[in-house]
């Protein structure tokens, strides 16, 4: 079995049983050292869910490496049929090891200690690594998107972080807080706390919860 952190749509377990069916154990756990990081261009939402390429607003949520930041992720385990799918959907991230620390006490001494996590990549190491031939690349990205997959100034597609918004709310507010203050745009200062409470559209996120529902690439 692999074990997995999500870090984003994969806070709720509803959403990540929906990704990765037959996941087993799941739970809330911290990763220390890591912060979310809204800088990848999410090729799925030009490809299937209408957003413009040339608009800012197609930022999906990864991660970098923060000393003073933990953040809380799920973890869970699946089989290595699962996590190639997996890997398959979230083919542009860069998956990293880490360590992981129980949110909760909860008797349970035999979790494990380590996970896989999508990070941050770079564009020309994804192409030189990932899509090894200029036709892969094409088929993945080129058809739909001709700029860069990683910028610093593109901000969140506003149904997708609805929906990792949604996620992290079905497991309470300590969530919800850690989701809002460890999450940054990509200009890597500006937290999402900040964005959402000086857009108007956003500032009343948890009032317009109910009424979005979005099939995301879920991370």
């Amino acid at each position: 079995m692999i074990s997995v952190a999500g870090y984003g749509s994969l806070l709720s377990e509803v959403s990540a049983r929906e990704t990765v069916p037959g996941l087993q154990n799941f739970r809330l756990v911290k990763v220390p050292g890591y912060r979310r990081i809204f800088n990848k261009v999410g090729i799925v939402f030009i490809s299937r869910h209408g957003a413009d390429p040339d608009s800012l607003q197609v930022a999906s949520c990864s991660t970098q490496p923060d000393p003073d930041t933990s953040i809380i992720c799920s973890q869970f385990e699946c089989s290595e049929e699962d996590f190639l799918e997996l890997y398959e959907r979230e083919h542009r991230f860069r998956w990293v090891a880490v360590e992981t620390r129980p949110l909760a006490v909860t008797g349970d001494t035999d979790h494990p200690l380590l996970a896989r996590m999508c990070s941050g990549y770079s564009d020309t190491d994804y192409r030189l690594n990932k899509c090894i031939t200029p036709g892969e690349y094409q088929r993945r990205v080129g058809q739909y998107y001709s700029g860069a997959l990683w910028r610093q100034d593109i901000l969140p597609f506003p149904r997708y972080l609805f929906f990792c918004l949604q996620a992290a709310a079905t497991q309470g507010q300590e969530v919800v807080d850690n989701f809002l203050d460890s999450s940054f745009l990509a200009d890597g200062v500006t937290t999402l706390r900040e964005y959402v409470t000086a857009t108007p559209e956003l500032a009343n996120w948890q009032q317009q919860l109910a009424s979005y529902t979005y099939p995301a690439s879920r991370k």
